[in-house]
């Protein structure tokens, strides 16, 4: 406790100094940081007041603000505090994906300067594949969608990359509930010719999707992984056949690379990599 409470007055003390800090914010975290010391249980405001370094006035006025505008709920019974589920919501459905698009939306820029076609970043949810983020190409004839689009995965080079990473169950359950549609000429609407499939992109960490989701057009992806080695998103990189079909060998180089790129950024840890994949890797650089 006396190393915390040294470290809030040295950070207080400087931030003081700043002409350009809010010091109501120092205050409205250290009681989010209270809350967090409690994960269990419902918070009395004498241990609010204690653990954020607080006095008693400032905690409960903060406490009462925050209960006003709906982030915090306060027992009838007791009196104490908790997070409300406003709170949690906040957090579920802005910041998860907060830090992935900002960290691939760079790498998403300089691929369409490149191939000149559209990027898309999409994850998994409730069994379909999901954009978060698109950087849209600028040429008059372009294949691109908007984000929370949604498409069935098994006919998108983004959802065979987040179907490949699952876990049978959870594959089994998306396929029972979503079924295998067809929705182009080239659409693998067979679960074992679709297995086939899955099992080359978790071997190449590429996936293309040549025609089967809309005719004429071409979607080349890579998975992204997070810190603990879960495919969390997947890269991809759209256009018309006619102009990805002549750069596909390089265009699966690049969306792999980077994709790996941007899974380091996120902590993750790749198996050993080959020597030539390895010096392309560089992740202080887009």
């Amino acid at each position: 406790m006396l190393k915390r409470v040294a470290t809030t007055k040295k950070r207080s003390a400087k931030n003081s100094r700043d002409k350009n800090f809010v010091a109501a914010t120092e205050k409205i975290f250290a009681v989010l940081e209270a809350f967090s010391q409690h994960p269990h249980s419902a918070i009395s405001l004498e241990e609010v007041t204690q653990a954020a370094r607080l006095a008693k006035t400032t905690a409960h006025r903060l406490l009462y603000s925050m209960q006003k505008i709906g982030y915090v709920d306060q027992h009838q019974e007791n009196s104490k505090y908790m997070l409300s589920q406003k709170f949690f919501e906040l957090g579920r459905d802005a910041l998860p994906y907060q830090r992935l698009t900002s960290l691939a939306k760079p790498f998403m820029n300089a691929l369409m300067l490149r191939f000149g076609e559209s990027l898309h970043l999409g994850v998994l949810e409730n069994g379909l594949v999901t954009n978060i983020a698109v950087c849209e190409s600028q040429h008059p004839y372009r294949i691109a969608g908007v984000v929370g689009d949604s498409n069935y995965p098994h006919s998108t080079a983004m959802g065979k990359c987040l179907l490949a990473f699952l876990s049978d169950q959870e594959l089994d359950d998306i396929i029972r509930v979503h079924g295998l549609p067809k929705r182009a000429s080239a659409t693998i609407t067979n679960r074992a010719q679709l297995m086939e499939e899955l099992d080359r992109v978790r071997r190449d960490q590429v996936a293309a999707n040549i025609g089967e989701n809309m005719e004429g057009v071409i979607c080349v992806g890579a998975p992204v992984f997070n810190h603990e080695g879960r495919a969390v998103a997947a890269l991809s990189i759209s256009g018309p056949s006619v102009r990805m079909e002549q750069g596909m060998e390089t265009i699966k180089k690049e969306i792999k690379r980077v994709s790996l790129r941007l899974s380091i950024l996120l902590g993750y840890t790749p198996p050993k990599i080959d020597a030539a994949t390895a010096a392309t890797v560089n992740v202080s650089n887009t």
